[in-house]
């Protein structure tokens, strides 16, 4: 029994559970609560109808929504065969992996990117796609370079799923598959400590070259837009991305503002002002002394040392895309 959201294609959607799923059928059962909560109703669902499925995972809930995975540390970054970048026809963007993926099927799963996502995977129907974005990852370079089997690749991914914290490459590298310097020459990335965003998703495969030019030729004619928020504005990426890549960026942790609902106690910790004039959120409250506060700029010392002067509590600072922010401002405090 698998517990899901399934959306449709008219923009309505569904809680509830999935006893078994084949895409090859043509019906899905489906079970949800009834309208008073009493008793589950069973139904029969026409694959057709759906625009998508999320499968949830188990332990959705978490203690905390701060993420501190960078691109180098993210568990499905540079694993599987290929990433994605899906564009619906009804303009949202997700951003996954993926074993195999072919225009020409029906439909397709993707394993979500951002390892705070709430699925596990997502049952995608090809008709409700607009583009698709395909780019191969490590484990697939390294199949496609024949440095190693595709039952290598597996079983070393097997490895990883019992062990999150280890990089494919740790596990490919220590199980003598592939030596420390045909990874390093796969991965073609040289960690700086003061990588710019550009170059970081370039070496990370999350941008080519081209893509990136391109967006710098746009921040070039409008200086008040940042980088990140021209990429997303293309479609080349998603706010998760560049959460991913400005925390291997400034080593701070991150978060996705937009899946939040910050309490009103919380909100209330920081002078209006100081939230309107710096841009920043206080998201949330730890162990009654901790402020954790979400901003663009986390690095920016004009900033911080605001934030501080605006609150007697301890502050921890964390990533946030600026367009999420933006919106977490309007929502919240009324700002625009």
């Amino acid at each position: 029994m698998s517990k899901v959201v399934i959306q449709f294609l008219d923009g309505t959607s569904k809680r509830g559970d999935i006893p078994f799923f084949n895409p090859a059928k043509q019906t899905v059962p489906f079970e949800t609560a009834s309208e008073d909560g009493k008793s589950l109703v069973q139904t029969t669902l026409h694959i057709e109808e759906i625009k998508k499925i999320l499968f949830l995972k188990k332990d959705a809930a978490e203690e905390s929504a701060i993420r501190k995975e960078t691109i180098a540390q993210t568990q499905f970054a540079g694993t599987v065969a290929y990433k994605l970048i899906v564009e619906m026809n009804d303009g949202e963007v997700l951003t996954g992996t993926t074993l195999k993926y072919s225009p020409q099927e029906k439909s397709f799963f993707l394993t979500p990117l951002n390892p705070g996502d709430p699925s596990e995977r997502i049952y995608i129907n090809s008709r409700c796609v607009t583009k698709v974005d395909q780019k191969r990852l490590l484990g697939r370079m390294l199949v496609d370079a024949k440095l190693i089997s595709g039952n290598q690749l597996q079983n070393a991914l097997n490895v990883q799923a019992e062990n999150r914290k280890k990089l494919i490459g740790q596990i490919l590298v220590e199980q003598e598959l592939i030596s420390r310097k045909q990874l390093d020459e796969s991965l073609d990335v040289q960690k700086e400590d003061r990588s710019l965003l550009g170059e970081i998703l370039v070496r990370a495969q999350y941008l080519t070259r081209e893509q990136l030019d391109r967006a710098l030729l746009i921040q070039k004619e409008n200086r008040k837009k940042r980088l990140g928020q021209i990429l997303v504005e293309l479609k080349y990426l998603t706010p998760d991305d560049i959460c991913l890549a400005l925390a291997s960026q400034l080593g701070c942790a991150w978060i996705d503002l937009s899946s939040l609902t910050i309490p009103e106690d919380v909100l209330g910790l920081l002078p209006c002002d100081v939230v309107q004039k710096y841009e920043v959120v206080p998201v949330e409250r730890k162990f009654g002394e901790l402020l954790i506060v979400a901003s663009a700029q986390p690095r920016n010392e004009e900033m911080r040392r605001a934030v501080a002067e605006g609150t007697t509590m301890r502050t921890e600072f964390v990533i946030a895309y600026d367009g999420h922010i933006a919106a977490a401002l309007e929502n919240y405090y009324g700002f625009s």
